[in-house]
């Protein structure tokens, strides 16, 4: 069993609301605006999630799991290619039957990629990791993903609308927020 505060809890935490967006957005009846809400909502989470994992789980996988580098490295290649699809959502005016097969897409992808850290990486980590190594792990991806909330930005004005002013597509801005103004994808190493 996992401690609340290590990074195996922050992230499966991560993994629950990703889920529920998810659910929510299958089950949509609200119309354009909701749907558009629960995007933009669902693109934000999904890139501070990755961007958490980036800096946190997958350093540590590439330095202490057997087969690290491997496991790091697909991992990337799956977040880069979800990305894609986030971006292709962003999309005004997206047909509801191209938005159902992203959707669908990404749904499919996200849900294969959170089950097999769930089921492969996260144990890993629980045995090749210390367990205070992991706390402090997961009070660094807490702390940095509390520095940068989804709903709340500059000013006390909602982060979606300062990223929204910023040009370029939203999980491009919501990248570069998080990792200081470098929204290039970190990609295989």
């Amino acid at each position: 069993m996992y401690r609340s505060e290590d990074l195996i809890s922050v992230l499966t935490e991560d993994h629950r609301e990703i889920r529920q967006l998810f659910t929510e957005l299958e089950h949509l009846s609200g119309g354009e605006s909701l749907r558009r809400t629960l995007t933009d909502q669902l693109i934000v989470e999904m890139v501070r999630h990755s961007v958490a994992e980036e800096c946190y789980l997958y350093p540590v996988s590439l330095a202490r799991l057997p087969d690290g580098g491997h496991l790091a490295e697909a991992a990337l290649d799956e977040h880069h290619r979800l990305e894609e699809i986030l971006r292709r959502l962003e999309a005004d005016d997206l047909p509801d039957d191209r938005f159902a097969q992203l959707l669908s897409s990404l749904i499919t992808g996200t849900r294969r990629h959170i089950d097999e850290e769930e089921r492969e990486i996260f144990p890993m980590l629980a045995r090749h990791v210390t367990e205070e190594e992991l706390v402090e792990l997961g009070k660094n991806a807490r702390c940095s993903k509390s520095c940068a909330p989804s709903r709340a930005g500059h000013e006390g004005r909602p982060l979606l609308q300062v990223l929204l002013h910023s040009g370029a597509g939203l999980a491009d801005r919501v990248r570069a927020y998080l990792c200081g103004g470098d929204a290039a994808y970190p990609g295989p190493r």
